[in-house]
């Protein structure tokens, strides 16, 4: 799959441990967050997390991840840019858009086993 750009929102942000951290990491200043494969995620094998350093932001949706993850299993890097906040004021939820773009070797991008 060549992957040009892909615009998503990021799903699994209500979770309260995330919603936290997108609350203050989830905008423009931070700029790139990492997509890291959760092989052996319970819910998915095939789950991408998206990642400031250690820290949880939520998910690669899954129809996206379905398609993403057997090419990082392969060696291919990408990248998550930070598009837009997603807010509302009728809930407290805060989400965000990201747009993914394949990265050449970036050292943030890894596999976790």
């Amino acid at each position: 799959m060549k992957v040009k750009s892909i615009i998503t929102k990021v799903r699994g942000v209500k979770q309260p441990h995330i919603q936290e951290n997108v609350k203050v990491f989830a905008c423009k200043d931070i700029g790139s967050f990492a997509l890291v494969r959760e092989p052996n995620n319970p819910h998915d094998p095939n789950a991408i997390a998206v990642r400031l350093g250690k820290l949880p932001l939520g998910y690669v949706p899954r129809e996206i991840a379905k398609d993403l993850a057997p090419e990082m299993d392969q060696g291919k890097n990408y990248m998550a840019f930070f598009e837009k906040r997603n807010e509302s004021p009728c809930h407290d939820t805060v989400g965000f858009t990201i747009r993914i773009e394949e990265a050449d070797a970036n050292p943030l991008i890894r596999k976790i086993k």
